[in-house]
Parts: C-alpha cells; sequence; structure tokens
C-alpha cells in the first residue's frame, strides 16, 4: 500500500513537468519547454531512486512520449527558423538533431517498456518459482472442475547433512589397544626371559 502512494505521489513530476512544457510551447518558449521536459525527467527518476518505489509499469510508455516531446521541442527551437517575409524556414541540423533524440530516446524508452513488462513482480526466487509452477500444472491435470487453485508456499530448509559422520570410517574394535601395540610386545619378551631363568 505504501508503495503505492510512493509511486502515485512520484507521477506528480512528470504531470507538473508536462504542464511547464505545454504553458512554454504557447508562449513560443521553446527553449524552456526543452528544459521543463528535461528536469522533469531527471527529477523524477531520482525520486524513484531516493524513496525505493517500485517502477511504475507506465515507465516505459511515459519515456516514450516525454521523448517525444523533447524532440518537438529541439525541433522548434533548433529546426525551423522564421525569415523576414513571416514564413518558416527548415533548418537541417536541427531536425537532424530532433531526428536522432527522437530515435534514440524512443529505444531507449522502447528497451525500457520492454524490461519492466517481463520482470516479474513477485517475490520467490527461481526455484520456488518453478515449484509453484509444478503445483499449479498438477492441479490442473488432477482437478479440472476447479477453475482457480490455490497454492501455500512454505520454505522449509532442508536438513544439513554432517560431512564429518559420513566420512568417518567405522572403528575396527580388534586392532584397539589400552597401551601402544609396542608396550604389549615387549611384556612377552619379558615374560619369556623371566621364566628362562627360573
Amino acid at each position: 500500500m505504501a508503495d503505492n502512494i510512493k509511486t502515485g505521489i512520484g507521477f506528480i513530476i512528470p504531470t507538473a513537468s508536462l504542464l511547464g512544457f505545454v504553458i512554454s510551447i504557447l508562449s513560443t518558449d521553446y527553449f524552456n519547454s526543452i528544459i521543463f521536459i528535461i528536469v522533469g525527467m531527471i527529477v523524477w527518476m531520482l525520486y524513484i531512486l531516493v524513496v525505493e518505489s517500485t517502477t511504475p509499469a507506465l515507465m516505459g510508455n511515459i519515456l516514450i512520449l516525454f521523448v517525444f516531446l523533447l524532440s518537438l521541442g529541439v525541433f522548434l527551437n533548433y529546426g525551423l527558423s522564421q525569415n523576414m517575409f513571416g514564413g518558416y524556414e527548415l533548418k537541417s541540423d536541427g531536425s537532424l538533431i530532433a531526428l536522432l533524440v527522437l530515435f534514440f530516446g524512443g529505444l531507449i524508452g522502447m528497451v525500457f517498456r520492454e524490461y519492466i513488462s517481463t520482470t516479474p513482480a513477485s517475490s520467490l526466487n527461481p526455484e520456488d518459482l518453478a515449484l509453484v509452477n509444478r503445483a499449479l500444472k498438477k492441479s490442473d491435470n488432477i482437478d479440472q472442475i476447479k477453475s482457480d487453485p490455490k497454492v501455500i508456499v512454505v520454505k522449509q530448509e532442508a536438513p544439513r547433512e554432517e560431512e564429518g559422520e559420513d566420512s568417518e570410517e567405522e572403528w575396527d574394535y580388534s586392532q584397539m589397544y589400552a597401551y601402544p601395540p609396542d608396550y604389549y610386545e615387549d611384556d612377552e619378551y619379558e615374560d619369556d626371559e623371566y621364566e628362562d631363568d627360573e
């Protein structure tokens, strides 16, 4: 809920930028229209970054709209000039710059739009997501009557296997002595010497 409020408040920034752009275009102040669009986009993206809200699904579309408006402002400021008879002349340099802005900005907007549409909004990791998908497929096969299967995902930690116990060999108790094996061998020799003396 709070994330939706942050995103909604964030939409005030591009709306204000759009309003400033329209006022600048109507007053034939084309340079300020470019400034309004650029500053509006920068401030909006910084806002999204600072408050850590989710990127809205319309972000790519809004980027494409703002790039179109930016190229329109660049074209009107640098691509058109009024001659002494009151007519307009097309400047090739300004028109080319406006087309380049439109092309590369539109390309970025399209990439951003595709990235957001393909990014899943779930907090599940890929393994859990695969388990949920498998459970949904099984429930569809088992019960065709239900239209909305319910899946509850419970995370459990797998029991940790201790490698130390498994890798140890079993004790060979026949080879175990209370003292080192050399100690017992010396005893036998001493007993033999004692018996010889008698």
